[in-house]
């Protein structure tokens, strides 16, 4: 028997059919004999009606400039209607379940209104229910901060709160559930034959999600890796294995390590003026060959180079409408690279 602490985000609990899809994995790890406990975000987003954005919106109608205090007490209620949604689904499927708020849940932080890092879970309410077989349904994405006001962990931080919760439990894996099959070498809707990793260690994890990858918080792959907590990102709409991502050493089922791939992957944001940032992200100590590359190809599209703290990852500054081709060039470049350095390596 194991102790499944399984994350669902906005995606994965937006309409019914997914609902669904997350009320089987919840069956199926009960089935196993697993103890489970879920944390979820918040419903849907942008546009949906208990979005946190959508109530964001919401509240600059009054003031362009909310009271951060009153923003995060606001941001939060999107969590708490989710976790009230979700532990009455699983209770028409005959799963006994009940939400718990930050404040239930013993989840605390400290920090800044919207930005607050967790400090601490008291499991106790959340071991009570697990003894009693209920499955406890937590907010995502919020804390009590020492004065015992709602603050929240910052965008994507219900990964953040699974990891705390699961650390603090013991857990024997966190899993992230998403809609996407695991940790993709590039984001699959803009690069969509970038294949999917098996495994990644912490470090490579956090450093992809730092640079701008959306799979994960890189604060939750930070806390894991403090903590010694396996996380698997999951598809909540497949049966894949996903990726599990921990420590560097990590044994397979056959009893072999894990290797870590020499280019870990592409990583995109969205600047305030419409154009995008783009970085590439190699193992540590293998950068060299891949930053020559990727400024082969940046010079083909005039893509400014942006300087990092990163030695062994190289950013660039591209026009939205050159955006998709330059990372469509770029990614294969590199691919290939490091796939032909190790078939000369193995030669």
């Amino acid at each position: 028997m194991a102790l499944i602490v399984q994350k669902f985000g906005g995606t994965s609990v937006a309409d019914p059919d997914a609902r669904d899809h997350l009320v089987a994995k919840v069956k199926q790890a009960r089935d196993r004999g697993d103890q489970v406990v879920l944390v979820v975000s918040a419903i849907g987003r942008r546009g949906a009606p208990y979005a946190t954005d959508t109530l964001l919106e919401i509240l600059r109608d009054f003031d362009p400039m909310p009271d951060p205090m009153i923003k995060d007490l606001l941001a939060s209620s999107c969590e708490t209607i989710s976790a009230c949604l979700i532990a009455t689904l699983l209770r028409t499927h005959d799963l006994p379940a009940v939400p718990m708020t930050a404040y239930s849940a013993g989840i605390f932080a400290q920090g800044p209104y919207g930005d607050a890092v967790p400090t601490g879970v008291d499991t106790r309410s959340i071991l009570d229910h697990l003894g009693r077989n209920w499955i406890p349904v937590i907010t995502g994405f919020q804390a009590l901060n020492p004065a015992h006001s709602v603050v929240t962990l910052g965008r994507g931080g219900s990964d953040t709160s699974a990891v705390a919760v699961g650390a603090a439990l013991k857990a024997d894996f966190v899993d992230i559930y998403t809609d996407v099959p695991g940790v993709a070498k590039a984001d699959p809707r803009v690069i969509p034959d970038a294949a999917t990793m098996a495994f990644l260690d912490h470090t490579s994890m956090f450093r992809l999600a730092k640079h701008g990858a959306k799979v994960l918080h890189d604060r939750s792959a930070q806390l894991a890796e403090q903590s010694g907590v396996l996380l698997r990102v999951r598809s909540t709409f497949d049966e894949g294995e996903g990726t599990l991502i921990g420590p560097k050493g990590t044994l397979d089922r056959q009893g072999a390590q894990y290797l870590i791939p020499d280019f870990i992957g592409l990583a995109f944001m969205r600047n305030p003026d419409s154009s995008r940032k783009v970085t590439a992200v190699f193992a540590e100590g293998r950068g060299e060959r891949g930053i020559q590359v990727a400024q082969d190809v940046a010079r083909q599209f005039q893509a400014e180079r942006i300087p990092l703290d990163d030695r062994d990852a190289v950013s660039f500054c591209c026009a939205a409408e050159s955006f998709p081709e330059f990372a469509n060039s770029l990614y294969p470049r590199l691919d290939n690279a490091f796939a032909v350095a190790g078939k000369e390596a193995q030669g």
